[in-house]
């Protein structure tokens, strides 16, 4: 019987002389045109979305799982809303902002928005901005109360879009506000101090239709909502505001429903008395003149730990430590003003406020942040009447508007303001029945302050710092006398 015997148990072994290896698929889609095609196509449709910055910002959040504030780029300001009805011309055809939508408006009756100035000299910028920024409801008058935003007249459904480039912070529909958009706007220019960058919210309120969600991101200019009259209003506008990055909430609003309520005070009454105006210069800008000021791009750039960590502090402080950086906030703007006034001006200052203060809670220390900023305006007294001396003295018939002439790109520059009667002579006794509001006829600055009372004055002197925007000549007017300085070039 014949027994088998394995090779491998004999010693032998089998090995191909050629070895076959069967191609891996790849190589057979490699050989066809449309796999390269496919290829070629999903790396363009990539890095078409990644190469703009919403494409990677998109990217980094849903990575990462917060957003990275330096991917949002400053590109300049727009205005909220970019045409109005001609109010005057379409009256004659029997138009309204109150009877009919922005729908209804003859298309070759819409104009731009006419530029925004505290003055409003313009009568159809008084016909679009019924409320100025710190403005009251009875004149409507920058610094006449403590509204911090500025109220534009337009038809319900016009359209409204975003100021500049940033993230949707919320959309909501807020008590008094109604339907409202915020949007944060990281790496944007300090309205302090324009060569640095900060964090600002543009907040737009009383909206009929909102078209973002919270965590879109907004290029410059792009439309975000239709204007309506939403929540509590009395005729069809948009609530315009723009908040600093450390105010507590936002839209940012002076005073509390409990603060109303002890003080007695209605919203419109509160608002017209200026009840806590000082918190409202604070936390908030002037919205319209920060867009018309058409900043040039910052180089630095926002780490987006130290806004997400700003952020998120501020909203989940208590009502106790919010009043505590309140507070802070105030002492230390007004030690910084103070601080730039002469010997004369602080010692009168400090007389008149020494009673305010001594009674005033003790504040903790004010933050690193809240260090660094330079004041844009100066506390405004809400009561006036316990601190302004009797009206008394010689009428003011002008203000004389002093300067050396120019300024250049060293920042801010002295201006003196003189007091005059009507026979030109220096008042040094004034009487004055309201504040001095500083503003620009030409040109853009900021005033540090930009309201004077009697209390400011030192022998009918005073002196105040201006940060003239850009390099446009700059026209200082003095109201409500309309006193105007002589131009003020720039020189390099």
């Amino acid at each position: 019987m014949t027994q088998l015997v394995s090779r491998k148990k004999l010693g032998f072994g089998a090995t191909p002389l050629h070895r076959h290896v069967e191609p891996h698929a790849f190589h057979f889609l490699a050989q066809r045109k449309s796999f390269w095609v496919a290829i070629l196509s999903l790396l363009a449709f990539v890095t078409g979305n990644m190469i703009g910055q919403h494409g990677w910002q998109v990217f980094w959040k849903s990575v990462m799982g917060h957003d990275n504030d330096s991917l949002i780029v400053y590109t300049g300001t727009v205005t909220p809303i970019a045409l109005v009805p001609d109010y005057t011309r379409w009256k004659t055809y029997g138009g309204n902002a109150e009877d009919h939508t922005y729908r209804e408006v003859p298309q070759d009756l819409l104009i731009a928005l006419p530029p925004y100035s505290a003055a409003l000299s313009d009568p159809k910028a008084r016909a679009i901005y019924s409320v100025s920024y710190m403005g009251s409801y009875t004149t409507g008058q920058e610094n006449s109360g403590s509204h911090p935003a500025v109220d534009i007249r337009v038809p319900i459904g016009t359209p409204v879009r975003s100021i500049a480039a940033g993230i949707v912070s919320e959309v909501k529909d807020a008590t008094g506000f109604g339907k409202t958009v915020v949007i944060r706007h990281p790496n944007i220019p300090d309205p302090s101090r324009p060569t640095q960058s900060t964090v600002l919210y543009s907040n737009y309120a009383h909206l009929s239709v909102t078209y973002v969600k919270e965590g879109d991101i907004v290029e410059k200019g792009e439309q975000i909502a239709l204007s309506g009259m939403t929540g509590d209003a009395t005729g069809p506008h948009l609530h315009f505001q723009i908040d600093r990055g450390d105010a507590p909430w936002h839209p940012y609003w002076p005073f509390t429903s409990e603060e109303l309520r002890a003080a007695g005070y209605s919203t419109t009454q509160a608002v017209n008395r200026g009840f806590h105006a000082d918190r409202g210069t604070s936390f908030t800008v002037n919205p319209l003149l920060y867009v018309q000021a058409g900043y040039a791009p910052v180089l630095t750039v926002v780490q987006a730990a130290s806004a997400g960590s700003a952020r998120s502090s501020a909203s989940s402080i208590s009502s106790q430590t919010w009043l505590s950086r309140v507070q802070a906030r105030i002492a230390q703007r007004r030690a910084e003003y103070l601080a730039l006034q002469p010997a004369t001006t602080v010692a009168v200052h400090e007389a008149a406020n020494a009673s305010s203060l001594s009674s005033a809670p003790q504040t903790p220390p004010p933050s690193s942040e809240a260090a660094g900023e330079v004041v844009q305006r100066r506390e405004v007294v809400v009561s006036r009447d316990e601190e302004l001396p009797p009206a008394a003295g010689t009428p003011v018939a002008s203000v004389e508007i002093t300067h050396d002439g120019s300024y250049s790109d060293r920042g801010w520059e002295r201006v003196r303001l003189t007091l005059l009667d009507a026979r030109g002579n220096v008042v040094t006794s004034p009487m004055l029945t309201r504040d001095i509001v500083l503003r620009a006829s030409f040109g853009s600055a900021d005033f540090q302050p930009d309201a004077l009372s009697v209390l400011d004055f030192a022998n009918g002197r005073a002196e105040v710092s201006v940060l003239p925007h850009g390099r446009r000549t700059l026209i200082i007017e003095a109201m409500p006398f309309g006193s105007q300085s002589q131009p003020m070039r720039y020189a390099k």
